[in-house]
């Protein structure tokens, strides 16, 4: 049996020995409950892209997945000119399954999409270091007069 593995191990490389891996893992989650309200099948995305959100705060309305395109990031120069509350924090590594190197748009393209699929309307105090990026979630709230 040791010799097969390490047969198998030797004609299908590294990678693909990581790759089996977290698909096993993911069948793993699918046995879990799910803490934050996420499907098995959204977690197992997150996982193989490399990308996780956060619930730290329900929203405060029930909402629905919102449009990725419509989700703000602002930088340290930016900041909301609306009353908002902090529902999670989204993270994306800059690196995919294999390794390599994400371009910028695409890492902020999954943090917009990461924010909406939890109701959040943009991303305050990116941070950026050399494998990620981490910002905090926000939603806008809406004020009664």
């Amino acid at each position: 049996m040791k010799t097969l593995l390490k047969t198998l191990y030797d004609a299908l490389g590294k990678t693909l020995c990581h790759a089996l891996g977290i698909l096993a893992v993911t069948g793993l989650l699918a046995s879990c409950a799910s803490q934050n309200g996420q499907s098995t099948t959204q977690i197992a995305s997150n996982l193989i892209n490399r990308q996780n959100v956060v619930i730290t705060t329900p929203p405060t309305t029930t909402t629905t997945e919102k449009n990725p395109q419509t989700v703000a990031i602002y930088g340290k120069e930016q900041s909301p000119h609306a009353a908002y509350k902090v529902i999670g924090v989204a993270t994306v590594s800059k690196y995919n399954l294999l390794g390599t190197k994400r371009p910028d748009d695409t890492v902020q393209g999954m943090m917009k999409g990461l924010a909406a699929s939890i109701g959040g309307d943009g991303l305050i105090d990116v941070s950026n270091n050399a494998d990620s990026i981490q910002g905090q979630v926000i939603q806008f709230q809406k004020i009664m007069i």
